[in-house]
């Protein structure tokens, strides 16, 4: 018995509460009309004790739902009483049609049935939610419906015989279309669980995939880079930039997909700063020119006088934008130019705003392929992918974020009359100061610790290391690295988060809580985890820092200085308070 109460008063309850609250003030106003007409054709004593039985159901509604203000679920005690009120309302709505009934009178016993049909109406409505609100609000006028008419109505013989099948043909119906509904709500509730699974498994796999290829591209990447920094000759120069591009490029690919489920899945948050959006066009035109120059094309960049020097935004996810349009104007041009224009524009709350447009002399589209364009995964037509290659991610992704900057994207093109891809970002003029970026620069004499259990990433993070003048030790696992810290000095160690008998995060765990020498050496995070949030998470673990893998040297040297310095910087206050 007990179990039966417990799989009905379920969270479908709840459902139908926070529907019922929504709608307070209808029920009130209904109430009220009602009141006054009974007043009218019974007196005001009658109307008076109904008003009461109304407010007293109502009361108990909103004492029994009172968790849902929060954001709570309903306890199973405040679900009982919540359905004993929906019985007490349904209750007295239903005297209501007793009273319409009992005059006699056949305008007012249509009357009485008009309300008994609503009561049956909104008791079905509700049914696709809980089968306990089904019963709580249908029952009694479903009852009086057909014993009213036939009990108490004065028919007989052939009348009463055609009456009573009418009445049970329409309750049969509103029986048929609630199991109706709740077989429906169980199939789509199954179907919500099944989709809310996959995503959680595309996201768990997305995670995995993330990991699985960012660790043999950071051995390739930074291996090459390392490689880069070597004396090599002309041609040996020109096969690590082949090398470097085509993992660049495996990168970006890798990046769209992770971006658009986190997009997708609303993970993604925009960080809003002053930047210099002159120096970013400028930038992803050079980042872009080698591309350019062996295609024959020319690649300009124009700004407008009325630009400001500094907006503010997301830099990152602006820059994204650009470097996409560029990349997708460059793809489809063989000959001919491609030009980034930075214009200012009016923007619909009258605090400015930014135009972005990139034009180019390509091969256009038609509006066929104009209307597919932004969605994810597609591409012009299916010869696309075959020529040009490209996941169909880059525009798809530019639309989703300029929405969330609350911009927008278009496009203006013709077959064989190139495409302006046109971007308004709410970009207003920034005044405060640009911070000083910090350059890399090669390390002082430090030694650095390495807690990595892949071989190919310890190669690439000494490489990295040994070449800015650090010196590097190397723990395949976080217990060795805790080993080696019990009885060595480091002034920096470099974590791998999953590693094999003890991963990152435990070893941090221990060794902030004392169990390896020092707690408060400087710990940089290294992950091939791209998801969101990972950042802060780690730092709330013991981290200072975090890499993400493949290594950018620069970012990495630069990574370093600031941890040390950071520690520098809280030693000496501690010092200080102390003193």
């Amino acid at each position: 018995m007990v179990g039966v109460a417990a799989r009905l008063l379920d969270e479908r309850l709840d459902a139908v509460a926070v529907t019922a609250r929504r709608i307070f003030g209808v029920r009130m106003a209904m109430g009220a009309g009602a009141a006054a007409l009974t007043a009218w054709l019974f007196g005001l004593t009658t109307a008076s004790f109904w008003l009461a039985g109304f407010l007293a159901a109502e009361l108990i509604t909103r004492v029994a739902t009172r968790p849902l203000n929060v954001g709570a679920a309903l306890s199973r005690r405040d679900r009982a009483v919540y359905a004993l009120s929906m019985v007490a309302s349904s209750s007295v709505w239903s005297t209501l049609a007793v009273l319409y009934w009992s005059t006699g009178i056949e305008p007012y016993r249509l009357a009485a049935m008009a309300v008994l049909a609503g009561l049956m109406v909104h008791a079905q409505g509700f049914s696709f939610r809980s089968p306990v609100a089904l019963g709580a609000l249908g029952l009694v006028p479903a009852v009086l419906w057909f014993l009213l008419p036939v009990g108490f109505g004065g028919y007989a013989g052939e009348s009463i015989a055609t009456l009573g099948v009418g009445l049970l043909m329409l309750l049969s119906y509103v029986v048929a279309s609630a199991r109706a509904n709740i077989r429906c709500a169980a199939e789509l509730a199954s179907a919500q669980r099944s989709a809310e699974a996959a995503n959680e498994a595309k996201s768990a796999f997305l995670a995995m995939m993330s990991h699985e290829l960012r660790t043999p591209l950071n051995g390739v990447l930074g291996m090459a880079r390392a490689l880069q920094r070597t004396p090599l000759d002309h041609r040996q120069q020109g096969y690590v930039d082949t090398i470097l591009r085509s993992g660049d490029g495996l990168l970006a690919i890798l990046n769209d997909v992770l971006d658009i489920s986190k997009i997708e899945a609303g993970r993604m948050d925009l960080e809003v700063a002053g930047f210099d959006l002159r120096a970013l066009a400028e930038q992803s035109i050079e980042l872009w020119s080698e591309t350019a120059r062996a295609k024959g094309l020319v690649l300009r960049c124009e700004v407008g006088p009325d630009v400001p020097p500094l907006v503010t935004g997301d830099e990152t996810r602006v820059r994204q934008i650009v470097l996409n349009l560029i990349s997708n104007a460059l793809k489809f041009t063989e000959a001919g130019e491609v030009v980034l224009t930075l214009r200012a524009a009016p923007s619909a709350d009258g605090d400015g705003g930014v135009e972005i447009l990139v034009r180019d002399t390509g091969i256009g589209m038609s509006a066929d392929q104009v209307a597919a364009l932004f969605r994810p995964y597609a591409q012009a037509d299916a010869s696309t992918a075959r020529r040009y290659g490209g996941t169909g991610l880059g525009l798809a992704i530019c639309r989703k974020l300029a929405s969330m900057m609350g911009g927008e994207i278009a496009v203006e093109t013709a077959p064989g009359a190139g495409s302006t891809f046109r971007v308004f970002l709410p970009l207003p003029p920034s005044r405060s100061p640009m911070p000083e970026e910090a350059a890399p620069a090669d390390l002082p004499t430090l030694r650095i610790l390495v807690a990595e259990d892949n071989p190919i990433n310890q190669a690439v993070a000494r490489a990295i290391l040994e070449a800015a003048g650090a010196t590097v030790e190397v723990a395949p696992d976080g217990a060795q690295a805790l080993e080696r810290l019990r009885v060595e000095t480091f002034d920096v160690v470099l974590m791998d988060v999953h590693m094999p008998v003890m991963d990152g995060v435990e070893a941090v765990g221990r060794l902030r809580s004392g169990q390896a020498g020092r707690a408060d050496v400087p710990v940089i995070a290294l992950t091939a985890d791209a998801t969101s949030g990972e950042e802060g998470r780690l730092k709330a673990l013991g981290f200072d820092a975090l890499q993400h893998k493949p290594v950018q040297p620069a970012a990495l040297i630069v990574a370093i200085g600031e941890v040390i310095e950071a520690r520098l910087a809280s030693a000496a206050a501690d010092a200080e308070a102390v003193a």
